[in-house]
């Protein structure tokens, strides 16, 4: 019976359809927790500690401690999801720099056919500055990329 839920579930074609069958079979809480505890699994696998995760998140520390058991497991199903999630948050992280990057090109094609109007130019500068990190900031970044971190931030 159980290899038939997987079976289930593996058949599904698409995320709107994962989406409503786990609206049908979990409550929002249910679901909720579900990916609190996956996204303590990203947080454990990029070495931050009990304390921060419990900040971050705001669960107790035995909520850490049983996904860190199961973290430790070989045939652990987080370590997957975890590493999925961080590359998939990067992707994303990209393009929207990569958004913000065409903006401000275009902003600068503006500043050069209108100087006058555009006397902060520093300000664009140290944008564009930021907009351009390394694979490990965004890494950094990728993990804290999560709807329940909200502006929490750890350096």
């Amino acid at each position: 019976m159980i290899g038939e839920f997987y079976d289930t579930i593996a058949r599904l074609k698409d995320r709107n359809e994962v989406r409503l069958f786990f609206k049908s079979l979990l409550s929002a809480d249910e679901i909720a927790t579900l990916m609190r505890r996956v996204e303590i699994a990203v947080l454990l696998s990029a070495k931050f500690t009990y304390d921060q995760i419990a900040t971050l998140m705001g669960v107790g520390k035995s909520k850490i401690t049983n996904v860190q058991k199961n973290l430790l497991q070989d045939d652990s199903g987080y370590k997957i999801i975890a590493k999925r999630l961080i590359n998939d948050r990067k992707i994303r992280l990209v393009k929207m720099k990569k958004g913000e990057k065409e903006k401000a090109s275009s902003f600068s094609a503006l500043k050069k056919k209108y100087p006058a109007h555009f006397l902060l130019d520093n300000l664009l500068d140290t944008a564009i500055e930021k907009l351009e990190r390394n694979d490990k900031e965004l890494e950094k970044e990728a993990l804290l990329f999560t709807p329940s971190a909200g502006n929490k931030k750890f350096k």
